[in-house]
């Protein structure tokens, strides 16, 4: 998995706000109501959301709003979330919604504990 996820519109634009990080760890997504229940893991996380790798049959739309609940390296966090696209047999892409400032406090440590390993491997030499 490549250290940042790159999604780009017809105009060749980036469409995301934030980088996203290489994260390893599971989650449990909620649909509103309680209609749907699916586990999977974390592919990919930034500060406005992420990507959760499932292999279960997803029947959701974009605009769904789900409940999140996931763990990553020492952090748990609970916040409410948009599907924002559905990959069949891959997973599905989440737009975070508003978290309280505990949430934002902890998902902001989580992404620069991500910064740094990414900065710490970049600067690697690879084996020989």
């Amino acid at each position: 998995m490549n250290q940042e996820t790159v999604t780009r519109s017809g105009e060749g634009r980036e469409r995301r706000r934030h980088k996203r990080y290489a994260v390893e760890g599971d989650a449990e997504v909620i649909v509103a109501g309680g209609t749907l229940l699916f586990r999977g893991s974390i592919a990919d996380i930034s500060l406005s959301g992420c990507f959760i790798e499932t292999r279960a049959r997803l029947l959701l739309v974009p605009g769904t709003s789900v409940q999140m609940i996931f763990r990553a390296d020492r952090s748990t966090l609970r916040m409410t979330a948009t599907v924002r696209a559905v990959r069949p047999g891959a997973g599905a892409g989440f737009l975070f919604g508003t978290m309280s400032a505990y949430m934002q406090a902890e998902l902001e440590g989580l992404i620069a504990e991500m910064q740094g390993r990414a900065k710490a491997s970049a600067g690697r030499l690879p084996a020989c």
